[in-house]
């Protein structure tokens, strides 16, 4: 078969206007409605789609939708879990020996073993709600057999030799 110009489907022409004596209103309107649709066939053609999206790159990425926030019907747990962090849970007990001892007295830091779940933060609130002493800072370290220890640096004005004779350290 041979392809010619006549074997693809064109969208229609608008017809030729010749000469015509003036209408009425209601011709009018119809008239227009005729030429609105011709003028959309002209542009759009017939049988034409619309426009694709031209893409700019090899991958899809799925455009972002709606995400609407979660609204259960049914909890996805009955309870909710305690606070494990309290003030007697989080430092167990003072550490005693030379070492402990040279830091009480030269930079005025008492040693702790603490738990391994809490934070500098935990250890310094409850170590205020406890003892009733103002901290400086806390350093933490978490020894070979397992368990976490605490510098616990009190303020210029508190000795930590007085707190320490008042636990039962020294």
């Amino acid at each position: 078969k041979v392809w010619t110009t006549a074997t693809f489907r064109r969208p229609p022409q608008a017809p030729k206007r010749s000469y015509k004596p003036k209408k009425t209103t209601e011709e009018n309107k119809t008239e227009d409605n005729k030429a609105a649709k011709a003028k959309a066939i002209l542009t759009r053609g017939k049988f034409l789609k619309g426009k694709h999206k031209v893409w700019t790159t090899a991958t899809f990425r799925r455009p972002k939708t709606l995400a609407l926030a979660r609204s259960p019907k049914v909890p996805r747990h009955s309870t909710q879990k305690a606070g494990t962090v309290n003030k007697y849970s989080t430092i167990y007990y003072p550490l005693v020996g030379e070492s402990a001892s040279k830091l009480m007295e030269d930079q005025n830091t008492l040693v702790f073993i603490v738990n391994l779940k809490s934070t500098k933060t935990d250890i310094k609130r409850t170590f205020k709600e406890r003892f009733d002493c103002d901290i400086r800072r806390v350093n933490t370290l978490i020894r070979p057999d397992g368990k976490k220890k605490a510098f616990i640096t009190l303020k210029g004005d508190q000795a930590a030799v007085e707190l320490g004779s008042k636990i039962g350290i020294i």
